[in-house]
Formats: structure tokens, sequence, C-alpha cells
């Protein structure tokens, strides 16, 4: 009977330290998990890719200067397209813009477009990093307001002439090669003129409309890269039967130094939210896509 008490005893005892070190050691996992869990840097490396913003910042007490350009439409296979250099001859936009890091995490900056004469000022926060083995995703608030220098408004008010951009960037990169994001955006724009109407839908334009973005960049050597944005309005006035059609762009990102280059070619000869996703009037399938490219300098204070 002493015997099997003490032996029971032992048993018992023995299960407990078990217990413990096992026990032990999922905390010193947990901890070391914890340890090693670092913020993902550099999901992309440019703080835009063809049309669309991407989650990254400008660094703090850095100011980074941008020139977007977008040549003429393209008319591959069309006698215009020889006669104009594929596009080459005209320039349909330019962008020079200029941005600054007040911290790591927020940015502002300012640019002017060829189109519409818009100036525009914007601010971009990241609020949420990616780790590694932990957060799987990174998220930032993007906001712009931009004035339309030239476009014809009626009786001519200066409110009449702002248009504003709120945009989610959710972004992860899913490996060394390979960086995604979704981009839920939303323009209003003060004024629309309600009297054109849809020619088979009755529909009219709207001061409010949503996109949904898509984004990726794809690692092929050490410096360059495959990259595309595409953004799907959703309205009912903006389809290919009233000449208006989502915004796709493809292009080589090469990163040289302290410059990133994008070349790439795109259906849109907008540049900023305001103007690419409501007025996108070129189609692929006709040839109207333009040879464009995105260059950046940075500056470190």
């Amino acid at each position: 009977m002493i015997k099997s008490i003490f032996l029971s005893f032992i048993l018992l005892c023995s299960l407990v330290s078990f217990a413990q070190d096992d026990l032990l050691n999922m905390l010193e996992e947990e901890v070391a998990q914890e340890t090693t869990s670092e913020k993902v840097t550099a999901t992309f490396k440019g703080k835009k890719l063809i049309n669309a913003n991407t989650i990254e910042t400008t660094k703090k007490k850095t100011l980074e200067f941008n020139i977007t350009h977008r040549f003429g439409d393209m008319l591959i296979g069309k006698a215009e397209g020889h006669h104009s250099l594929w596009g080459l001859d005209n320039a349909t936009n330019i962008r020079f813009s200029f941005d600054y890091g007040l911290t790591d995490r927020i940015s502002i900056g300012v640019g002017r477009s060829k189109t519409q004469e818009h100036i525009d000022g914007n601010i971009k926060y990241r609020f949420l990093d990616q780790k590694t083995g932990g957060m799987p995703i990174s998220a930032a608030y993007y906001a712009n307001i931009a004035v339309a220098a030239v476009a014809k408004i009626p009786e001519d008010k200066f409110v009449n002439r702002l248009s504003y951009v709120h945009q989610l960037i959710i972004a992860s990169k899913l490996s060394n090669a390979i960086s995604l994001e979704i981009l839920p955006t939303l323009v209003h724009r003060n004024f629309v003129d309600k009297r054109n109407v849809h020619p088979e839908n009755g529909s009219t334009d709207e001061n409010d409309l949503f996109a949904l973005g898509f984004a990726g960049r794809f690692k092929i050597s050490k410096r360059t890269a495959f990259v595309v944005d595409y953004f799907l309005p959703f309205s009912e006035f903006r389809d290919s039967r009233n000449n208006y059609y989502d915004a796709l762009g493809v292009g080589i990102e090469i990163e040289t130094g302290g410059h990133v280059f994008h070349i790439n070619v795109t259906n849109s000869a907008g540049i900023i939210e305001n103007d690419f996703l409501p007025y996108t009037n070129s189609a692929w399938d006709k040839g109207e896509y333009k040879l464009g490219f995105n260059i950046s300098r940075v500056f470190s204070f």
C-alpha cells in the first residue's frame, strides 16, 4: 500500500515537472517569436507604381522630387502612330511633385499637372506595419485636394474647381519577390455636369465616385521588377458605351542608386486620382495606350 502511494506520488511529480517544462518551452518560443518579429520594409521601392500610390511614405527629414510623364497614344498598327512616332511627339500629361517626410510614417506633398493645370496637395499616413511572423499586412491612409485651374466651370466659382480623394492602401509583401496591394478609393468632385446623360441607361454623372484599385510588384532581378496596377470604378455612367474605360498600367521598375525609374504603358492620360479615375477615355483595344515614365530622386537633410 505504502509502495503504491509512493509510486503514485513519484509519477505525479514527474507529470507536473514535464508540464512545467512544456509550459516554459512554450513561453520561451513565444518570447523568441516576439523578439524576432520585425517590421517588413521595402514592400515597394517608390511612393507610386504607375497610377497607384504605394504603401511607402517619404522618410523623416527627406525630400523626394518626382517627375511623371505621359506621351501620346501609341496607335500601334495605325498610320497615325507612325506620324507621331508612336506618341513620342506628344506630351499628353506631365506632373512635377515634391514630397517631404514629417515623420517616418507621415509625408506631405504638392504637385502640378499639365491636364487641367491641376495643382494638388496630399498627405499619406502609414498607420499599420507588416511584421515578420506577426501582422500580415501594412496599411496607410492617403488624401488629397486638387484645384483645376483651367477647367470650364459654369459661373466660374472657385469652389467648383475643387476635387478630393480619400484612399485606403492595404499592402502585403508576400515574399522578397512579390508585393501586392488593394486600394479602396473615393473621389469627390464639387462640380459635375448633370446635363450629360448616358446614351443607353439614362444615368448621369455623380459627385462621388468609388473605385477599387489593385497593384502588384514582381521582382525580376536585384534591381528590376515588373509592375502593374488597375482601377475599377463603380458607376453606371462610366462604361465603354459612354466612352469611359478602366485605367490599366503595366511597366518595368529599375532601381539605380538614389533613383527609382519606371517605364510604363497605360491607357490613362491622367496622373492623379482626381483625373484618371473619372476621365480615362482611352481604350487598350483601340491602341490608345501611352508610353510613360516615373522617376524620383531623394534628398536627405
